[in-house]
C-alpha cells in the first residue's frame, strides 16, 4: 500500500504547481513573432517600455494568457465537483453533456441574433449548460447520482446535442458557420480586454459561491444517508455546488468555445501531485497549469501556423485516457 505523501512533501508540490503556472504565463509573454526577454515584459508590465511593446505585451498577450490560466482554473474546479457529486473519476462537464449544451445555447444565439454581444451569449450558455444539467438529473434520477447511469445519461445527452450543434451550425449562413465552426474547436485567438474582463467577472461571482459550498463535499462524500444525519441539506448543496460549476464551464464556454479535457484530467492530476483535503483549489491550480501550457503549445510550437487550444486538449486527454487505461490492474 503506497504511504501518504508527508506535509512537506504535499508543501513542495503546491509550490511547485504555483511555479510551474508562473512559468507558463511568462513563456506565453515572450514568445510570439517580436520574441522579448523577461526584462521587455517586466517593462511593459511597470510602463517603462517603449509604445509598440507595451501594445504587444498589455493588449495582445497578456489577456490571452491571463484568458487560458483563468479558464484552465475554472475548468479543473467544475471536474472537480462534479467527480466529487458524482463520485466517478469520468463525472466531467465535457464527458457529461454540459459543455454541449452550454455551447447549445450559444449557437442558438449566434443563430437568431449574429451581433450578439458578450453578455447575452454568456447568459445564452449558462441557461443551456443548466438546462443540460436538469436533464441528465431527471433522467438519472432513479438510479442516484453515484450509479454509472448518471455518466451513462450524460453521455447519451450530449450526443443528442451535438447532433443538434451540428444541424444548426449547418442551418446557419456561411459566415456565422464558419464562426461556429472555429469557436466549436475551442480558441483564444482573439481573447482581448473588452470580451475577457467580464468573463472574469462572472468567473469570481461563480468562484465565490463556489468556495463558500466547497466544504460540503467531504461531508457528501460519505454518502446521502451519513451526509442527512450529520444535518447537512444534502439536495440544496448539490444544487449550489452543480449551479456554480455549470456557472464555470458556462463562462468558459462562451468566452471560448467547448475546451475538453481540462475538467476530466484536471482533478486526477491534481490528487496524485498535490492534495486530497482541498480538491476544488487544487484542481483549479492543476487546470490552469494544463490549460496555460495547452494554448502555448498551440500559438508556437507550430509557428506560423495556430492551432486551436481545444484540439491540443482532445490530443492530450486522448493519450491521458489511453495512459490511464493502460496503468489499470487487471483482474
Amino acid at each position: 500500500m503506497r504511504a501518504a505523501p508527508s506535509p512537506t512533501r504535499r508543501g513542495w508540490g503546491w509550490v511547485a504547481a504555483g511555479a510551474l503556472v508562473l512559468g507558463v504565463l511568462v513563456a506565453s509573454l515572450i514568445a510570439g513573432d517580436l520574441v522579448l526577454s523577461p526584462a521587455d515584459v517586466w517593462a511593459a508590465v511597470t510602463g517603462r517600455a517603449d509604445a509598440f511593446t507595451t501594445t504587444v505585451v498589455m493588449s495582445w498577450r497578456l489577456p490571452r494568457a491571463l484568458a487560458a490560466l483563468a479558464f484552465g482554473a475554472a475548468l479543473g474546479a467544475a471536474g472537480a465537483v462534479f467527480q466529487s457529486v458524482t463520485r466517478n473519476p469520468l463525472g466531467s462537464p465535457d464527458v457529461i453533456g454540459f459543455n454541449t449544451g452550454a455551447y447549445t445555447g450559444v449557437l442558438i444565439v449566434l443563430l437568431t441574433a449574429p451581433a450578439a454581444g458578450f453578455g447575452l451569449l454568456a447568459g445564452a450558455s449558462l441557461v443551456g449548460g443548466l438546462a443540460t444539467a436538469a436533464l441528465v438529473l431527471a433522467f438519472s434520477r432513479g438510479a442516484g447520482l453515484g450509479e454509472r447511469t448518471f455518466i451513462l445519461t450524460g453521455i447519451a445527452v450530449g450526443a443528442l446535442l451535438g447532433s443538434i450543434n451540428t444541424w444548426l451550425v449547418y442551418r446557419t449562413d456561411t459566415a456565422t458557420a464558419t464562426a461556429g465552426s472555429v469557436w466549436a474547436a475551442g480558441t483564444l485567438d482573439n481573447t482581448r480586454w473588452q470580451n475577457l474582463t467580464p468573463a472574469l467577472l462572472g468567473l469570481a461571482v461563480a468562484a465565490i459561491v463556489l468556495m463558500a459550498v466547497a466544504p460540503r463535499l467531504r461531508i457528501l462524500a460519505l454518502g446521502d444517508d451519513v451526509a442527512t444525519t450529520l444535518g447537512l441539506r444534502v439536495r440544496k448543496s448539490r444544487t449550489l455546488l452543480i449551479t456554480a460549476a455549470v456557472a464555470l464551464t458556462a463562462i468558459t464556454t462562451a468566452s471560448a468555445g467547448p475546451i475538453l479535457f481540462i475538467a476530466l484530467a484536471a482533478p486526477h492530476l491534481a490528487r496524485a501531485t498535490l492534495s486530497r483535503r482541498h480538491p476544488v483549489i487544487a484542481a483549479a491550480l492543476a487546470g490552469a497549469l494544463l490549460l496555460g501550457m495547452a494554448d502555448w503549445l498551440a500559438a508556437h510550437a507550430f509557428a506560423p501556423a495556430q492551432l486551436p487550444v481545444g484540439a491540443v486538449t482532445i490530443s492530450i486527454g486522448g493519450a491521458y485516457l489511453v495512459l490511464t487505461m493502460l496503468q489499470r490492474p487487471r483482474h
